[in-house]
């Protein structure tokens, strides 16, 4: 999504070269940088400073490190003890708050999707290891 890392040092390298070609792989979430590029922007902000974009922006398609709602699920499946709450912290709002319904659905737990800058407090459970 191209909002932190080493791409941001190559892109204020290649962004400004009409025979640079940035590969962006997988969904660009709303806001970032990826999706701006994708979108077509003229230039872009990086460390304080703006760059030109006169390379290439390809989108590549169907290339995802990410598990879909339903791989999801079913990793969750095979959880054998029944975790006090799940968060989810990741993912546009809508397509959140579906897996949060279909996760108390399925398996009865307690989840939620926390506020920007809110505060959860948890207590560890420890348990005893005999060597």
């Amino acid at each position: 999504m191209v909002i932190g890392g080493r791409v941001l040092t190559y892109l204020t390298k290649y962004l400004e070269r009409p025979e640079t070609r940035v590969l962006l792989v997988g969904y660009q979430a709303v806001g970032t940088r990826g999706r701006q590029l994708q979108e077509g922007v003229h230039e872009v902000k990086i460390y304080g400073q703006y760059y030109p974009v006169k390379a290439k922006i390809v989108t590549l398609q169907g290339l995802s490190a990410h598990a879909d709602q339903r791989e999801l699920l079913n990793w969750l499946g095979g959880i054998k003890n029944k975790p006090e709450k799940v968060f989810i912290v990741h993912g546009e709002g809508q397509a959140s708050d579906t897996l949060r319904v279909k996760i108390q659905d399925e398996y009865g737990w307690d989840c939620i999707i926390p506020e920007i800058y809110s505060i959860h407090e948890f207590t560890m459970k420890r348990k005893h290891i005999k060597n």
